[in-house]
């Protein structure tokens, strides 16, 4: 594996572990209600499990661009069409009608 693909993929990982998500919002959640000493090891823990996570993305992406390159092609292919399909229902969703909140 290129140098260059390692250096974007930390780069990459980096960004997306401190972007809002579950998993920051819980972190947030934690230390406001126990402090920072106490929401420590839960914040690490949530940062090394998301690195693990793109470490297995990563080899497994890899994997595939060396046993079957072709193939790679047509997953960006089908994974941008998914992208597309979400955002388009995304786009056009209407909230419940029951209007009434729990």
């Amino acid at each position: 594996m290129p140098g260059y693909v390692i250096g974007n993929f930390f780069v990459y990982s980096v960004i997306n572990a401190f972007t809002p998500g579950p998993g920051n919002i819980l972190a947030l959640n934690t230390v406001t209600n126990y402090g920072w000493k106490k929401g420590l090891p839960l914040f690490f823990g949530i940062f090394s499990g998301y690195y693990v996570v793109q470490m297995i993305c990563a080899v497994f992406v890899y994997g595939v661009s060396t046993l079957l390159p072709d193939v790679l092609g047509i997953m960006k292919y089908v994974g941008a069409a998914y992208i597309l399909w979400l955002a388009v229902h995304i786009a056009v969703s209407r909230p419940d009608e029951d209007g009434g909140g729990k």
